[in-house]
């Protein structure tokens, strides 16, 4: 059985109580095992641009490229970093082709669920969590220079959380050029909830409260989508807030496609012919 069989899938995003605009992006797509947040940087209105070229782009390389079934979780990863990479040349190219534009780009997390693992890509500071056990934890490193600073053991975690720099990105889709985007497979087990979010959520709502609220509406995840975004608002909502959530299911049976489904997975589609 796919993950994405066996996943219950919700997304939510809110403009705050601050910003008229919303920037960001939530997309969710349970027939490709899909979880996307794109947060968009740039005036005019060009951020939500680039969030909503970011988000298409991932998913149509997605959908053309798993029609031809990867073979494992790895060749998957591989696909929806290609996806990713593409999402920040369309970005360029569109910036480059209208003035008002310029200097568009967006950050922006997905996850990939697909056989036993998830596929983990991210660029910027959105974000991605995964409950487990009734922990969470937090499965990307934001590209930031406090983050940088704190791995060096320049800042505390406390100082990290207060600065004034902390919306500051290395990399963003879009912008300084196409840069290094990886991805990472982490194996699931049922019973495992992902959160895609973008930072206003994060920054609003420390790491105990998320997990609180992602333990105790496990069974309801719309209600848990919900909860986020309120809390958020309750706390300022001084940015624009968007989640992404996924349940594994706990009917999925761990180890990934049978021996056979992998031996067909080479054989051609019959429109390859």
């Amino acid at each position: 059985m796919l993950i994405s069989d066996a996943c219950e899938m919700v997304c939510r995003s809110d403009a705050g109580c601050v910003r008229t605009l919303n920037e960001d992006v939530a997309t969710v797509r349970p027939d490709i095992g899909l979880l996307l947040v794109a947060d968009g940087m740039g005036g005019h209105n060009a951020g939500e641009l680039a969030a909503r070229i970011a988000a298409e782009a991932v998913e149509e390389k997605l959908r053309h490229g798993l029609v031809r079934r990867p073979v494992d979780a790895a060749a998957a990863g591989e696909l929806l970093r290609q996806a990713v990479v593409r999402a920040g040349r369309r970005i360029r190219r569109k910036a480059a082709a209208e003035r008002h534009q310029s200097g568009m780009g967006a950050t922006l997390a997905c996850v990939l669920l697909y056989d036993d693992h998830a596929c983990v890509v991210h660029v910027g500071d959105t974000r991605v969590y995964r409950l487990r056990d009734r922990r969470l934890q937090l499965l990307t490193r934001d590209h930031s220079p406090n983050q940088q600073a704190h791995d060096a053991g320049l800042i505390s975690a406390e100082q990290l959380a207060a600065s004034h720099n902390r919306h500051l990105v290395t990399q963003a889709l879009g912008l300084g050029g196409e840069g290094v985007v990886r991805s990472q497979l982490v194996p699931v087990v049922p019973g495992d909830i992902f959160l895609v979010c973008s930072d206003g959520l994060n920054d609003m709502v420390d790491g105990q409260d998320i997990e609180l609220v992602l333990d105790s509406f496990a069974e309801k995840l719309p209600m848990a989508a919900d909860q986020l975004v309120m809390i958020a608002r309750d706390c300022g909502g001084h940015d624009n807030v968007s989640v992404a959530l996924a349940r594994v299911d706990m009917s999925f049976a761990q180890g990934g496609r049978s021996l056979l489904a992998r031996l067909l997975a080479w054989l051609p589609l019959r429109g390859d012919r």
